[in-house]
């Protein structure tokens, strides 16, 4: 399309879409589609006048400035169409420098004082809705407030933007910020920024707290139908989220906003009447806002198939030379490079981004050595990392060498942002990655080539397909992205038809486990469910164990915790002597103990869930006679992700293999399965300690240091919360030395100085957190 057809349907529809809003997302894509055609060109001052008048009509000045780079003398004559788009903008602005586009100021006047707000927010990735929870906060002025994340990724990201942007500087005055679940210290005004688990656990200490806003990002995990996982099992994230929300909504006067991108909405009277989600929504009071077509950065969609050449646009045409799908992406890297353009690449699994990384390697792309400090000082840091400088063969290393990024949820949480950071400065030239980036993660990606339409193993759905498009083109950065689609099936998931989000708590005729039967109101549950109840009730009453065992780990099933608590009930002396042996090592010297280890491993094992972790307690090793799990906690308590790291690439002899076995394991299994099961163990077997020596729980030594040590693989609060920021392993270790000696200044002082330079620069970023 050239410039005066551009212009005049952008016009058109902006008159259009005055009487019909339903035009105004073609409208947004015209105005957009408008400037990125003008983008490079000499602008006129009719041009500029012109141009500042559709970003307004549009709802969205910030396609003319500041994007538009025309400086900040924005306009040398002032008429009155000119002062008019002002009056317009200083509507927008809601702080010092920072304004909405119009749609995020729609939602934010939905908040009135002196009104219960409850919003359900479905909108395009390029919304911005996270960013508009911290206006919502400061226009309202709530006292204390909950942001709930889908992963640790995703809390940092918004910890660190909290404690390092200019422009959020006042919630770090105004408001004492809480990551971790056994906070004490509360303030008069509080941030709890949790993942659901954390929410909970949380909770089980600090049941009384009265919040005034809570915030539920990705909410569609509360339905693990709507969920895919890379392997065909069962999710176990929903059951958190549900029970999370039913918490977070008890107060009848607290405001919520639950977001989620894409999440389409019923639109007949019958199948708004059997979705279980707008009945939860009805429940809880709250209005849905539709926002899923307003795509503040356009797409253009690309198919990749086997042409030789394929017209981009205009002035842009790609060419090939082949036909195999490995080298047309080598082809097209190049070409994007070519014009200075990044690129994420999209593939269905893990060890297929490193598959990806090595052709480019090894192909004619153009990427060549990259002499950057950043980069460099990285690349040492890993190389250092494993046994035998092994981190020079990691994929990762080698990878960013070229300018090439791995992310995927395997490669440890600090060196996934330093990937990050080291794309969006451009000095990384081409990102791969797995469904990873679509979580939350902001990039300055231009292009998105997608090699699949699969997630692992299982094919996408629209949902997870629009998502991934999404992440071509950022706002500010772009005003359209480019989707090169080089598989058919990721197209014909786009066009697929939408599914409809579920709540289990408001579908009658859904199956249900114990833990959602407990919560469900009984309009919502068959006869059979009921009576189900009626004997979950019972059990908590019978007096088989204390209660307050019941009310937490509420993931877990009363059958699974009487089961757990009658094996404890049967522990010789001999075995309360192993625990307590465990617990003194531990706590004494950082140090296992594997009798005690064994003990737990054996006593969880017949009530755990996840196929792998029973596997780990089910078979082990002849010579020690332990199981697999007791020597891999030993080892990671002994040696950290480093000592898993090596175990693996020993027993694989393959390092890529080894270190994302090792990732799995600790990053998954071990932070999330393990502490859950550990943690029940802990609760059963200290309540059971106090009943039977008539004694206060509080008087009672558990494995509580253990536990903290698996999860945040920290021993102190300090480092706790240096991990929640993304600190590499031998920096957590660094900030426990600092609080537990905190006067022995030259042992501090001899372990930094033992740290390497990319460690250094870590301490140096968290310093100014800190």
């Amino acid at each position: 399309m050239d410039k005066s057809a551009a212009a005049s349907n952008a016009i058109r529809l902006i008159n259009q879409a005055k009487e019909n809003q339903d035009l105004r997302p073609l409208m947004i894509k015209a105005v957009c589609s408008y400037f990125d055609l003008m983008k490079d060109c000499k602008l006129s001052q009719s041009d500029k006048l012109f141009m500042h008048y559709l970003a307004n009509q549009a709802g969205i000045p910030q396609y003319y400035y500041p994007m538009l780079n025309v400086g900040t003398d924005v306009d040398k004559e002032v008429c009155l169409q000119t002062f008019s788009n002002y009056i317009q903008e200083s509507s927008l602005v809601v702080g010092e420098e920072i304004m909405l586009h119009r749609y995020q100021k729609e939602v934010l006047n939905m908040f009135t004082t002196g009104h219960r707000n409850r919003y359900f927010l479905s909108a395009a990735t390029s919304f911005g809705k996270t960013f508009l929870i911290y206006e919502v906060v400061r226009k309202m002025g709530y006292l204390n407030i909950a942001f709930i994340f889908p992963t640790i990724s995703l809390l940092s990201e918004n910890l660190l933007k909290i404690h390092t942007k200019p422009e959020y500087a006042w919630i770090k005055e105004s408001y004492n910020i809480h990551t971790l679940s056994d906070t004490e210290t509360l303030g008069e005004r509080n941030i709890f920024i949790f993942t659901p688990e954390r929410y909970l656990s949380f909770l089980d200490k600090n049941d009384r707290i009265n919040l005034d806003f809570v915030f539920v990002d990705e909410v569609y995990k509360l339905d693990n139908g709507f969920i895919i996982d890379e392997t065909p099992q069962e999710n176990e994230r929903d059951v958190a989220y549900r029970i999370a929300l039913f918490e977070l909504l008890k107060n009848e006067n607290t405001d919520a906003l639950l977001v989620g991108p894409y999440i389409v909405f019923p639109n007949t009277v019958d199948v708004i009447h059997q979705s279980s989600f707008m009945a939860f929504l009805n429940r809880y009071g709250f209005i849905p806002i539709d926002y899923n077509l307003y795509d503040i950065v356009d797409k253009d969609e690309i198919i990749i198939n086997t042409a030789f050449n394929v017209e981009v646009n205009d002035t842009f045409n790609l060419t090939f030379t082949e036909k195999a799908k490995k080298n047309r992406v080598i082809q097209l890297v190049k070409q994007l490079l070519e014009r200075g353009e990044n690129t994420i690449i999209y593939c269905s699994q893990k060890h297929l981004t490193e598959k990806r990384a090595k052709e480019l390697i090894d192909g004619e792309t153009g990427l060549e050595n990259i002499d950057n400090i950043r980069v460099t000082r990285l690349v040492n840091h890993i190389s250092n990392l494993f046994i035998d400088r092994k981190g020079n063969q990691w994929i990762v290393s080698k990878a960013l060498k070229k300018g090439i990024g791995i992310h995927h949820g395997l490669v440890p949480k600090y060196i996934q942002q330093e990937i990050i950071s080291l794309f969006n400065e451009g000095i990384l030239k081409v990102l791969i990655c797995t469904t990873t980036i679509t979580e939350g993660v902001n990039t300055t990606a231009k292009n998105i080539i997608v090699l699949s339409g699969k997630k692992g193993t299982k094919n996408l759905k629209k949902f997870d397909a629009q998502n991934i498009e999404g992440r071509a083109g950022r706002f500010m950065e772009h005003y359209k992205g480019r989707v090169f689609i080089m598989d058919n099936e990721f197209r014909k998931c786009i066009n697929g038809q939408d599914e409809i989000l579920q709540h289990k708590f408001f579908d009658r005729n859904t199956e249900k486990q114990d833990i959602d039967i407990i919560l469900t109101d009984p309009a919502y549950l068959t006869q059979e469910q009921i009576a189900r109840r009626e004997q979950l009730n019972l059990m908590k009453g019978s007096g088989v164990m204390p209660s307050a065992c019941f009310e937490e780990f509420r993931t877990i099933s009363y059958d699974d915790k009487i089961h757990l608590y009658n094996t404890i009930e049967r522990f010789s002396l001999a075995d309360h002597n192993k625990i307590k042996e465990l617990i003194k090592r531990f706590v004494g010297q950082h140090k296992p103990y594997n009798p005690g280890l064994e003990l737990i491993c054996q006593s969880i094992c017949p009530i755990i869930k996840n196929d792998k972790l029973r596997f780990y307690t089910e078979n082990g090793d002849s010579i020690t006679g332990n199981c697999y799990l007791t020597g891999m906690i030993s080892a990671f308590i002994l040696r950290g992700f480093a000592g898993s790291a090596n175990y693996y690439m020993n027993k694989e002899q393959d390092v890529d293999k080894g270190i994302r076995k090792a990732a799995n394991f600790v990053f998954n299994v071990l932070r999330y399965q393990v502490v859950k099961y550990f943690g029940l163990f802990n609760l059963l077997y200290k309540h059971f300690e106090a009943t039977s020596e008539g004694v206060n729980i509080d008087e009672v030594s558990g494995i509580e240091a253990l536990l903290l040590r698996l999860e945040y693989s920290a021993d102190t609060k300090l480092g706790r919360r240096v991990s929640d920021i993304g600190a590499s392993f031998k920096v957590v270790e660094y900030y426990d030395a600092k609080e537990n000696n905190p006067e022995n200044q030259n042992m501090i002082k001899r372990l930094y100085n033992h740290l390497d330079d990319f460690e250094k620069y870590n301490v140096s970023k968290i310093e100014q957190i800190l």
